[in-house]
């Protein structure tokens, strides 16, 4: 792997046929399909990839069943489409994941209405495992559990009126900054150059015409210019403000809500995800079951609670959670589930996001969300030619959200649609036949078949098909296999990240190349081992190493990386 050096050095006397603007789900995606087709495409992210709305949401790939009160079936169908399309392409970091909703009494909270959305979705959705090679990432079909057998699993339910539950399945993503770089490695690997810390300041325009990009190293102050036939504008929330070359019409900023959920240290009270009613009513749902839902949701030995949402009208970058929001979460998971009794000393770690809302009064409380992903070609409001934004409703619908833009730009400089591939090619680390065999591999190997089942399986789950580069620095320092204090990741697993994964800051182990930091706080000690293994590997003065230190401290709980400026000392 270059250095991030010379992928800014390599890609300045070069031509790119589109450069994509944004490193989350959808930009990743954006870079990967134009490559696949045989574009050649630079990719700029201004933080780390990931590292944004991609990497702060409940983790879940929504099919779309809530999408039948609103008789919405187009949006249905696509949800389940990309549901399948993830699980496929990423069946290391994706799994199915059973949802428990409790019903009560007769009528649109009984089990006949969900008997009949089962039968209606059997139908709708018959090819939802279309594609997908191991029977352990099949979505299976709904079912209805009997109130006794609720109560057994959930000691916590309102039992008053309960008749049972009904049982449906969505995916969910074990480690979603994971899986974006994923999707990063496999368009590098297709060709693309991808530059994260590098900010795209201004579109170059000719005669009303895309081409190039100036850009800033956000690490060094360095100003560049990247030649270029078309921008894919994926910056998400961002995405308005981007450039100034945007037409006001176009730069008007969509509505934004801020989505919120909150991990909790304990561990989910079943293996099934539960949902609870709000007080919060749903506007759009035409076949209303009353109330909207929260999610109490299992995620690696944590529990997840979400979603809050409200509508953000601030400038993107100063998006903040404080006390008081998560105070009043609290207090609306425990109106809604009085048994978890939750506080504040529950919350590990919170997790917010800005996505593209619906239509809503500024003071309303039930509120209508975002239903379609953003995708415009600028010369259909003024903009120059070549230019082109996606903003994605759903992490579900980022790959979806991208092969539209890709399609726009491609019938551009082509004039013509070819083939997508990524709704079907693996992923970096994705390439094998099913899980359980790839997992026995790794218990056969002389190497790491010697570690313990859950630093074993944790492997499995971040690195895939590529576990055998993680063995290979084992064998080589067999150190390398002890852990970082308090977690499953080996030292290894750091180094690599550090050497091979286009680390420039401390954070980017912690919270996007491995899961150290995304459950909970990690200790002084865990932080201080990783700051030892990526300041050997990259150099770090301990002037540098100690603010690194210090900028992991500051990132909990509120673990997003929208503030701060990422300029340092030594950083070049």
């Amino acid at each position: 792997m270059k250095q991030r050096h010379q992928f800014i050095e390599a890609v300045q006397p070069l031509e790119f046929d589109t450069v994509v603007v944004g490193g989350g789900i959808a930009g990743a995606c954006a870079a990967w399909d134009a490559s696949l087709r045989g574009l050649k495409v630079a990719l700029l992210e201004r933080q780390d990839f990931g590292g944004s709305t991609s990497a702060q949401s409940l983790k879940i790939l929504h099919g779309g069943i809530r999408y039948l009160q609103h008789l919405d079936l187009v949006r249905l169908r696509s949800s389940c489409r990309e549901r399948a399309a993830f699980l496929r392409i990423a069946p290391h970091l994706t799994r199915p994941l059973p949802f428990t909703v409790p019903t009560y009494g007769y009528g649109m909270q009984g089990k006949l209405a969900f008997k009949l959305a089962f039968m209606l979705l059997a139908v709708l959705t018959a090819d939802r495992n279309k594609g997908i090679r191991d029977d352990a990432q099949k979505i299976p079909s709904g079912y209805m559990m009997s109130r006794d057998a609720v109560l057994r699993r959930f000691k916590d339910i309102q039992s008053e009126k309960l008749t049972g539950a009904a049982v449906f399945y969505d995916g969910q993503i074990l480690n979603p900054p994971r899986l974006v770089y994923a999707v990063i490695r496999s368009a590098i690997q297709a060709g693309a150059a991808a530059l994260n810390y590098c900010t795209a300041d201004e579109l170059i325009v000719e005669d009303n015409a895309v081409v190039g990009v100036y850009a800033t190293d956000a690490l060094t102050g360095k100003k560049f210019a990247i030649r270029c036939r078309s921008v894919i504008n994926a910056a998400g929330p961002y995405a308005s403000e981007t450039f100034r070359q945007i037409s006001d019409s176009a730069k008007r900023r969509p509505a934004l809500s801020r989505d919120m959920a909150i991990v909790l240290r304990r561990p989910a009270p079943d293996s099934s995800a539960i949902a609870v009613q709000t007080k919060y009513k749903d506007p759009d749902a035409i076949l209303s079951r009353g109330n909207r839902h929260l999610f109490i949701v299992p995620w690696r030995g944590y529990t997840l609670i979400g979603v809050n949402s409200r509508i953000y009208q601030g400038d993107p970058n100063d998006l903040t959670v404080g006390d008081s929001e998560i105070n009043a979460f609290i207090d609306e998971i425990n109106e809604a589930q009085p048994g978890m009794r939750l506080t504040r000393d529950d919350v590990s770690v919170v997790n917010a996001g800005l996505l593209p809302f619906g239509d809503n009064d500024r003071e309303a409380s039930n509120l209508s969300f975002g239903k379609r992903s953003l995708v415009a070609d600028h010369r259909d409001t003024g903009g120059p030619t070549g230019l082109v934004s996606a903003v994605s409703v759903r992490w579900t619908m980022g790959r979806a959200t991208a092969q539209q833009a890709v399609d726009l730009v491609e019938r551009l400089l082509r004039g013509k649609v070819s083939r997508c591939g990524t709704l079907t090619t693996p992923v970096y680390g994705g390439d094998f036949e099913t899980f359980d065999r790839l997992y026995s591999d790794i218990c056969d190997d002389p190497v790491i078949g010697k570690l313990a089942d859950d630093i074993r399986r944790n492997i499995a789950v971040n690195h895939g098909s590529n576990w055998p580069l993680i063995r290979n620095l084992v064998d080589e320092d067999t150190g390398l296999a002890a852990t970082i204090p308090g977690t499953v990741i080996t030292r290894a697993e750091v180094v690599f990240a550090a050497r091979n994964e286009q680390v420039v800051r401390l954070n980017d182990v912690i919270l996007r190349r491995t899961d150290i930091g995304t459950g909970e706080r990690p200790s002084p000690e865990a932080v201080q081992a990783c700051a030892e293994l990526v300041a050997r590997e990259l150099g770090w003065s301990q002037s540098r190493l100690r603010e690194e230190a210090a900028s992991t401290e500051s990132q909990f709980p509120f673990s997003n990386t929208y503030s701060g400026n990422p300029r340092l000392q030594g950083a070049a």
